[in-house]
């Protein structure tokens, strides 16, 4: 007892046991760690290419349908540019993509079914057996 290491179990002494508890128990190290600008950057331009790939998957599977008036045969009266189709992709499909990713070297005139070459970035794996990503058009009379 003089040496406090057996004491009576009495609410007085509660109290002293406690603090020397806490004296002597061992603290458990927290371990946080830094993230830096570069790894948060490294982190956003993950999912960045996660998002553009699931993006480009879907509009690779997608078919865009168009409906057109005709003028004769299977000619169009007005012709689809690359604008009306960043356009229907926004509203069909849900994605938004740049003109510049679309390779369309003249307006669609005509009736038909059409792939489109995408100029997307060199990051994204392309599916295998294709050279590129492309976007399928069709174009149906109204």
């Amino acid at each position: 007892m003089p040496k406090m290491l057996a004491v009576p179990n009495l609410d007085k002494f509660a109290i002293l046991v406690r603090e020397q508890r806490k004296l002597y128990q061992r603290e458990e190290e927290v371990v946080v760690k830094q993230v830096t600008k570069e790894d948060d950057d490294a982190l956003l331009q993950e999912e960045r290419l996660k998002q553009y790939q699931t993006a480009a998957k879907r509009l690779d599977n997608a078919l865009l349908v168009l409906r057109r008036f005709i003028s004769t045969g299977n000619e169009l009266r007005t012709p689809v540019t690359k604008d009306e189709i960043v356009s229907e992709v926004a509203r069909q499909l849900n994605i938004t993509i740049h003109p510049e990713n679309l390779h369309l070297q003249s307006p669609l005139a005509s009736l038909g079914e059409f792939e489109l070459p995408l100029r997307l970035l060199q990051d994204i794996p392309r599916p295998e057996g294709k050279l590129q990503w492309t976007l399928k058009v069709k174009i149906r009379r109204k």
